[in-house]
């Protein structure tokens, strides 16, 4: 009987040890200089255990002469490198994964499975640059060289320091190289000296570079050069065509003899696409090449025409801040317009729209003027409407005539000048040919033309028809094609005048347009007769698409946000007006329309609403009307929009120093693709008409950053998020989610705020003092904490019974039985003696108070262990 409990609890405990699961958070270790890898348990299997009575193996191979291992704590095992050793050999920056496979105490296997305890990287090295000069402000860019850069993780650390994200944005081009970009108002030094990397850091932690000297020098600078001084004026308000022969740029400091510039689409000068005909201190005249453009991609304009940099004799200077690739705008270029002839055949006044074709015609913010002939007032005789850069569509107006006198069969009506934006342009190009309107049927029945504007489906209006010879029984054929008392009832008002009104579910069109009627039938013994010239038919109402309105709650402030995008579908060119609550309609005026988005302006002195600090209020559209008549939204409206008091947040304001140009330059905004280089280069490289390399800026696609501080562009951007929005801390750090604060509250392994769950918010801490990480050590010169096991921060001891945690209250109950079974041969005494024996009575033990290795200092003048030659560094 006593036999079969000991087989029983030996089986249990083999049970026990079947579920050892290893904590997998995987490590990142630099592959020749990390010094320790700490793997860790769940259970406490280690209690009891020696260093020799365990085995390790690995996927890929570790050796076991390759590391030295100890037995740290009953559930932690640290491992030693041995000097001259690695981890690994990964093949490339990114690394490789080390996998625990097997795990044997006492020749016991404890795991099932391979778990992963280590990503191996490639360690970084610096190349020496001494001879590398650049200037404090003068110099945009800064090239360091080296080995296994990765920009996962990246961080430096220079001497004298600068700030990353800050002074200066990094990218890694390659493993082998990466760019500095200062930013704007910083300087590599604030006096003159040598630059030197003191730390880099690629994700396995700070590794010191040669800290006798205090870093590696990357490079000398030197103090600004006069010709660093130079400066460039914003013009956006001059204006040219793309291929306009004269360009003037206005500024200081440039030089008399020659000057070389960097434009942003990579123009070039010397006669390759411009020559520069005369330079001033204070002004450069460049005359276009007859072969070359401004800007070559017509998709893009009109567009800004940007100068990144000038090189009066000194190297180049950035007139903007490079981080954001945002010069200075010298002229706004447009596509140079061009009208496409047509033949097209069209009558006096039955024909009632003409569409022009071509390219770089303008609306919105820049509207296209056309000069015809002969003569056609705008407005008066007919509406212009540009859709786009390539179309236009001429509507004539009831009543009116496209040429008053056609006296041949085909007169000619011409465009003789176009102006687009910048200025006008001399054409003569044929766009229809005019033939006199068809003689009314003989029989008097006729159909007059009418403008009238119908919604497709919106029963606001009915559909009135006017002409002469109507009768009771008159049948209309409709293009497209409508079915009488299917899809709209008619009634006879008097032999001149029919009203119809549309049925429920039913449209006038399937989309907007002109609805024509192509047939008329009175029901006498003519039948159907033609209506219009040339069987063309007669336009009797413009059809509308029906106006609807996407519902949003942007947040916006009262005033400081100065645009309020709306989105929809059905909004006309020709104008479209929103009935707002409870913004009034004084309060802005409309900046730009498109047929699904208006942008409203804010007055100056105006507000969108009028709000409580802390509260917020929903801005409705009530009505919309396109110009067929006000459509009423169902119950309060569609909100569009959710009002915050501009005190929510105090720093929202327009000191950028390219605030209110249209474009967002802090970053805040979510909404809109804005058509800018801040965020892409949407008019960038792809205007790179001429294929030039562009090694001024060599990589800049990665350098996106916002130009200006957030909250400092609130005309254009709407202001930062409210205080509601933000987050007081996250999950971001790479050690979040395993059980033990890692924020600088605890170890500083990540930033405060960055393990949410395992430290709780800033202002409300939940976190167990117990440091996990101070495996991270500096037994070298390379680490600045330490490998000390701190049992809870701030309590003067600790006192452990048998194990910590759950698993040890598990393991000491398997123990208990143990020696029961044993007190049932052996006796009490025997018990009591044991458990004396192995120092696991009531004495209680404490474990030597540690240093906190937060606070421990780095150790100064340590010098580095790896071998230095003359031009590599290594880390």
């Amino acid at each position: 009987m006593r036999f079969a409990w000991a087989v029983a609890l030996v089986a249990v405990l083999h049970a026990a040890e079947a579920e050892v699961k290893v904590v997998e958070r995987p490590a990142v270790l630099y592959s020749s200089v990390s010094p320790k890898l700490r793997i860790q348990t769940e259970n406490p299997v280690f209690n009891g255990v020696f260093p020799n009575d365990i085995a390790l193996k690995f996927t890929p191979n570790l050796k076991s002469t390759s590391y030295n291992l100890s037995v740290v704590s009953d559930n932690v095992l640290s491992l030693s490198l041995v000097k001259g050793k690695k981890w690994g050999n990964p093949s490339t920056s990114e690394g490789m994964t080390l996998y625990l496979t097997d795990l044997s105490i006492r020749g016991a296997n404890q795991i099932n499975d391979a778990k992963q305890v280590a990503q191996i990287i490639p360690t970084p090295t610096i190349q020496r640059h001494e001879d590398n000069v650049i200037y404090t402000t003068g110099t945009s860019k800064l090239v360091i060289n080296g080995t296994n850069f990765r920009q996962k993780g990246l961080k430096l650390m220079f001497n004298p320091p600068l700030e990353q994200d800050t002074d200066y944005l990094v990218s890694v081009k390659s493993s082998t190289m990466m760019v500095l970009t200062r930013t704007s108002g910083a300087k590599w030094r604030s006096e003159p000296g040598p630059l030197k990397l003191a730390r880099i850091d690629t994700g396995g932690g700070m590794l010191r570079i040669d800290p006798t000297y205090g870093g590696i020098t990357v490079a000398e600078v030197q103090a600004d050069l006069g010709a660093h001084g130079v400066t460039v004026e914003s013009n956006s308000r001059q204006v040219l065509y793309q291929s306009s022969a004269d360009l003037t740029i206005l500024g200081e400091g440039f030089n008399t003899d020659s000057n070389t510039l960097r434009f942003h689409n990579g123009l070039r000068g010397k006669g390759v696409n411009y020559t520069t005909m005369e330079h001033t201190p204070t002004q450069l005249k460049l005359h276009l090449g007859d072969s070359s453009k401004w800007r070559a991609n017509p998709a893009n304009l009109p567009g800004p025409l940007v100068l990144l940099a000038v090189d009066a004799g000194a190297g180049f200077v950035p007139v903007g801040p490079t981080e954001a690739k945002k010069g200075r705008v010298v002229a706004t270029v447009f596509e140079d317009p061009v009208v496409a002839h047509s033949t097209q055949a069209i009558f006096q006044s039955h024909t009632h729209e003409v569409w022009i074709t071509g390219t770089g015609f303008t609306r919105g913010q820049y509207n296209t003027e056309l000069n015809f002939f002969p003569p056609i007032d705008v407005g008066a005789d007919v509406s212009v409407v540009v859709y786009n850069r390539t179309h236009i569509k001429l509507t004539l107006l009831e009543g009116k005539k496209w040429i008053n006198d056609v006296s041949e069969p085909g007169t000619a009506l011409k465009i003789k000048g176009i102006d687009t934006g910048a200025g006008a342009k001399m054409v003569d190009v044929q766009i229809a040919l005019v033939k006199p309107d068809a003689d009314d049927h003989e029989s008097g029945v006729t159909v007059k033309r009418s403008t009238q504007s119908m919604y497709q489906t919106a029963a606001i209006k009915k559909l009135v028809i006017e002409g002469a010879g109507f009768t009771r029984d008159t049948t209309l054929t409709f293009l497209p094609a409508l079915t009488k008392d299917e899809d709209y009832t008619q009634q006879f008002d008097s032999d001149s005048k029919l009203t119809l009104s549309l049925k429920k579910q039913k449209k006038w069109r399937f989309e907007g347009g002109s609805l024509l009627v192509k047939e008329i039938d009175v029901g006498d013994n003519n039948g159907a007769i033609p209506v219009g010239s040339g069987g063309q038919g007669i336009q009797v109402a413009s059809i509308l698409q029906d106006p609807d309105i996407e519902e949003s709650e942007r947040i916006i402030f009262e005033s400081h946000t100065r645009r309020l995008v709306v989105r929809g579908s059905g909004f006309s060119l020709e104008g479209t007006e929103l009935t707002l609550n409870p913004t009034k309609r004084s309060s802005y005026e409309i900046e730009s329309l498109e047929q699904t988005e208006i942008v409203f302006k804010l007055n100056e002195g105006s507000k969108w609403a009028e709000v409580d600090e802390g509260k917020f209020v929903h801005i409705y559209v009530q009505k919309i009307d396109t110009g067929a008549g006000e459509v009423i939204m169902d119950g309060d409206g569609v909100v569009i929009a959710k009002v915050e008091s501009d005190i929510d947040d105090n720093h929202c304001d327009d000191s950028c120093e390219w605030a209110i140009d249209g474009v967002c330059d802090d970053g805040s905004s979510k909404g809109r693709f804005w058509y800018d280089d801040d965020y892409g280069g949407f008019y960038g490289y792809d205007d790179d008409y001429y294929g030039y390399g562009y090694d001024y800026y060599y990589g800049d696609d990665e350098f996106l950053a916002p130009v200006c501080d957030e909250g400092t562009d609130c005309t254009d951007c709407g202001g930062p998020p409210t205080s509601e929005q933000k987050v007081e801390c996250d999950n971001s750090c790479q050690w979040a989610n395993d059980g033990f604060c890692d924020d600088t509250r605890t170890s500083g392994l990540c930033d405060l705020g960055t393990d949410c769950h395992d430290c709780g918010p800033v202002s409300n801490s939940n976190y167990s003092n117990w440091d996990d990480d101070g495996w991270w050590d500096d037994d070298d010169s390379y680490w600045e904490v330490d490998d000390s096991m701190n049992y809870g921060t701030g309590r003067s001891e600790h006192t452990v019974s048998g194990g910590a945690g759950a698993g040890g209250v598990f393991m000491v109950m398997l123990e208990s039985l143990v020696y029961v079974v044993g007190a049932l041969i052996c006796g009490g005494g025997t018990y009591v003696a044991l458990k004396w024996y192995k120092g696991q009575g009531d004495l209680p033990y404490v474990l030597a108070p540690t240093s906190d290795p937060s606070t421990e200092m780095p150790r100064r003048g340590a010098s580095s262990s790896v071998p230095i030659t003359p031009d590599v560094h290594y880390t």
